[in-house]
């Protein structure tokens, strides 16, 4: 009769304290979430709470990858601006002088043209 390597099929289970340590939350907290059954690998043989540390390992990973999923999907994308001035778009690599005095001559040239427009009617 060949004899089975008690190891590979046991387990390491760990207490509260070192789960709550794993896990980043208090103690109190890790006992509420496993006794409504939010934490995988979580069991109560005789009163104690004991948490399978593989299963806990994977649970952490896999709201770690879910938050940065989450917040890929939120963060902006990468967008190429152009400044908008209130008489429309503005060239890149212009100084505030020159775009003011580009605004301030388009204004009197609109300005003009609105008086010849009402002198003709």
């Amino acid at each position: 009769m060949k004899q089975r390597n008690i190891d590979s099929t046991i387990r390491k289970r760990i207490k509260i304290a070192a789960a709550a340590s794993i896990l980043g939350l208090s103690a109190r907290t890790v006992r509420d979430m496993a006794q409504l059954g939010q934490i995988p690998g979580a069991a109560k043989p005789r009163g104690i709470w004991t948490f399978d540390v593989a299963a806990l390992e994977d649970y952490v990973r896999s709201s770690e990858d879910q938050i940065r999923r989450r917040a890929e999907e939120l963060r902006p994308r990468r967008v190429v601006s152009v400044a908008l001035s209130s008489s429309g778009f503005r060239r890149p690599g212009r100084t505030p002088s020159e775009h003011y005095s580009e605004v301030i001559e388009r204004m009197r040239r609109l300005a003009n043209e609105r008086l010849r427009s009402e002198r003709e009617n």
